[in-house]
C-alpha cells in the first residue's frame, strides 16, 4: 500500500525496498501503477504523449487547468504566465522578496520555542504568491487553510474542506469582473484578459489557474524550507558551514530538495499500453511517480541517503522535467534563499525544542504544519 500512515515520518526505506525488489507494482488502494526507479520516472516525463498529465484519482472532482492539460493546450496555458517568472522578472522582485524575508526573521521572538512555520515557512511564500497575484497580505491566514483544504494536508472533515474550497471558488470568481473592468499587471489580470486561440479563458478556467498558482506557490516553497530547517536543526555542524560560507545556501536548498522531496510523487494516465521491466500498464491506467523515490536512487546518486553540501547541482525531480517542469521553480529557489540569508546572519545556532512537530497530513506534500525549534541570537546580530 503506498498511502500508509505508518510511514510518514521516513518513508525513504519502503522507497529503498521497491527500487530493489518491485520497481512496478499495483497499488489496489490507490488504483496505480507505481515506479520507484530513477530512470524509469524520467522516461515518464519525458514522454507526454504516451503519459498524460490528465490522470485524476479517483472521487476527483478539482480541475486544475496546465498541471491537469496536454499540449496543445498546456503549450498556450503556459505561456499565459511565463512573462511573471522569467530571469528578469524575478530579478525585479529580489529587493522586495529579500527585505520581506529579514523583516520576518527579525520579527521573530527568539527567547524560546518558535514554530518556524506558522511565523516564517508558511507565510513567506503566501505574501509573495499574493502580491503576484494582486491581493492583500492581509489575506494571508485564509489563503493557507484553503490551499489546505484543496491539498488535503490537515486533518478536517469532508464538510469543512467543502466549505473551505466553495470559500477559495467564490472568493476567485469575485475577482474576475473587477479584474475585466480594471486589469492590472498582477497574474489574475493577464488570466481574466488572456486569449487563448482567438477566446478568452471561461470563468471556470480562470478559477482552476488561479488555484493552481496559489496552491504552486506556496506549498513548495513552505515544504522546503521547513525540511531544511528540521534537517539542519539536528546537523549543528552543516549550520555553521553554512554560516561561515553564504556561497553554500543555494547547495544547501539543492540538496534538499533533492533529500528530502517537497513533493513525493505525482500521478500520469497511460495513453497506450507500455512495459516496465516486464509488466505491461494497459491505457487508460494510471501511475504514480514516485519522485521522491528517484531522487534517492543509489544507481543515479552517491551517497543517495546522505546530505552532502558537496553534491553541487543535481538533476532530481523535486520539480518535474520536461514540459511540465515547475514554473515556478526558480521563485521558490529565490525565496528559499533570501530566508536563509537571514535567518543565517541574525542566529548563531538552532535545535530541535522540545515541543511536538505536526508533519503535513499528506504523503504527496511533504513538510510541516508546525516545527519548534530553538535558536541562539548571533552576537553581531544583538549588538
Amino acid at each position: 500500500m503506498l498511502f500508509d500512515d505508518a510511514h510518514l515520518e521516513d518513508p525513504y526505506p519502503r522507497y529503498a525496498h521497491w527500487r530493489a525488489c518491485k520497481p512496478v507494482w499495483f497499488d489496489e488502494e490507490n488504483d496505480a501503477w507505481v515506479l520507484s526507479r530513477f530512470e524509469d520516472i524520467r522516461q515518464v516525463f519525458k514522454d507526454p504523449e504516451t503519459f498524460s498529465s490528465n490522470a485524476d484519482a479517483p472521487g476527483s472532482t478539482l480541475t486544475l487547468p496546465l498541471l491537469m492539460d496536454d499540449p496543445p493546450r498546456h503549450t498556450k496555458l503556459r505561456a499565459l504566465v511565463n512573462r511573471a517568472f522569467t530571469t528578469r522578472a524575478l530579478k525585479d522582485m529580489e529587493e522586495g522578496v529579500a527585505a520581506l524575508a529579514h523583516d520576518m526573521v527579525g520579527r521573530l521572538e527568539a527567547s524560546g520555542p518558535i514554530d518556524i512555520a506558522e511565523t516564517l515557512t508558511i507565510p513567506l511564500p503566501i505574501r509573495v504568491i499574493a502580491d503576484l497575484m494582486g491581493i492583500p497580505g492581509e489575506r494571508a491566514a485564509e489563503f493557507k487553510r484553503w490551499s489546505d483544504a484543496v491539498t488535503l494536508t490537515t486533518d478536517m472533515s469532508e464538510e469543512e474542506r467543502e466549505k473551505d474550497i466553495m470559500e477559495l471558488f467564490d472568493f476567485f470568481q469575485a475577482m474576475i469582473p473587477e479584474r475585466r473592468a480594471q486589469p492590472g499587471e498582477d497574474l489574475v489580470s493577464r488570466l481574466v484578459t488572456a486569449e487563448v486561440d482567438g477566446d478568452v479563458l471561461s470563468d471556470e478556467d480562470v478559477v482552476g489557474f488561479a488555484i493552481l498558482l496559489l496552491i504552486a506557490g506556496n506549498e513548495t516553497t513552505t515544504n522546503l524550507l521547513s525540511n531544511l530547517l528540521h534537517y539542519l536543526s539536528t546537523q549543528p555542524d552543516d549550520w555553521d558551514r553554512l554560516r561561515a560560507d553564504r556561497s553554500l545556501i543555494d547547495a544547501a536548498i539543492e540538496e534538499i530538495l533533492r533529500f528530502d522531496a517537497p513533493v513525493q510523487y505525482v500521478d500520469r494516465k497511460a495513453t497506450r499500453d507500455v512495459e516496465f521491466h516486464g509488466q505491461v500498464i494497459k491505457a487508460g491506467e494510471r501511475v504514480s511517480l514516485l519522485m521522491g523515490s528517484a531522487n534517492r536512487d543509489e544507481n543515479e546518486y552517491r551517497d543517495p541517503d546522505q546530505f552532502r553540501l558537496d553534491r553541487g547541482r543535481s538533476h532530481h525531480h523535486t520539480f518535474g522535467h520536461g514540459i511540465h517542469f515547475c514554473i515556478g521553480a526558480p521563485l521558490g529557489r529565490m525565496e528559499a534563499r533570501f530566508a536563509m540569508e537571514a535567518l543565517l546572519e541574525r542566529f548563531a545556532r538552532l535545535r530541535p525544542a522540545e515541543v511536538g512537530n505536526e508533519r503535513t497530513h499528506s504523503h504527496m506534500l511533504r513538510g510541516f504544519h508546525h516545527l519548534w525549534l530553538e535558536f541562539d541570537v548571533a552576537a553581531s546580530a544583538a549588538a
